[in-house]
């Protein structure tokens, strides 16, 4: 075999070996997180538990996805695609947050994280906050911490605003008004058949006397329909303003 025909040889070995090993080359893939009950699945079969997993990948497309394996209702999933082209090793590395439910009495409340508005409760926050300001007009300010938020209880706000004695109808001066407007209106009604029924006697007779009883009940009518006038009025204004 001459030089030439050793040389050819070679490279045809080379480029054979060469293609054998890039057909068995395949990827690694290093998930790290820090809870140690994290699941990593690799085109949903399971290929690990905990902090740190590693596996190795064919070329292609690959779905990796990693949950906190937790009965909580907050558990937090990750979701990546990842396209495999050569013998690389690929890191993903996650940061599972726990959150808690903040929440109040009474709800909508502002929530500050330092001087920075975040939301309103209910509110889904990580326990890592701190410096945490809950608002509300009409109500004491409330700062809580982190640890505060473990309690996973709704924070009672204190009421320092006016004290609402509920509607207008409910009040004691609308009792009062109405109480001396039916008032009014039956002293009205009294007097002024009164001075009807003396009127007709003063008809009937031509006696002055009834005249002028005729006269006094007319003016009691009259002033009491008027403060009547004047109660039915003030009812309406206080309604109104309420």
């Amino acid at each position: 075999m001459n030089l030439l025909s050793k040389i050819l040889l070679t490279a045809v070995l080379l480029l054979s070996s060469g293609s054998l090993f890039a057909q068995d080359c395949k990827a690694t893939l290093i998930v790290e997180s820090n809870i140690a009950n994290a699941n990593v699945f690799v085109d949903d079969s399971l290929a690990g538990t905990g902090e740190y997993v590693e596996t190795t990948l064919e070329s292609g497309t690959h779905i990796i996805i990693t949950v906190e394996n937790s009965d909580r209702w907050d558990a937090q999933t990750y979701i990546d695609t990842i396209n495999v082209t050569g013998c690389d090793t690929i890191k993903l590395n996650y940061n599972f947050t726990q959150k808690v439910l903040l929440n109040t009495e009474p709800q909508d409340a502002y929530v500050f994280v330092i001087d920075s508005l975040v939301g309103y409760t209910p509110l889904l926050l990580p326990v890592v906050y701190n410096n945490i300001t809950l608002q509300k007009p009409g109500y004491l300010s409330l700062n809580l911490t982190g640890k505060d938020l473990l309690t996973e209880k709704p924070f009672k706000l204190k009421y320092i605003g006016e004290i609402d004695d509920g509607t207008f109808f409910d009040k004691t001066s609308f009792k009062i008004l109405m109480g001396s407007m039916v008032v009014l209106g039956a002293v009205t009604a009294y007097y002024k058949l009164k001075a009807d029924d003396k009127y007709d006697e003063y008809l009937q007779t031509g006696d002055s006397a009834l005249l002028d009883q005729t006269n006094r009940f007319d003016l009691i009518s009259g002033i009491t329909f008027a403060a009547l006038q004047i109660n039915f009025g003030l009812i309406i204004y206080l309604f109104l303003v309420d």
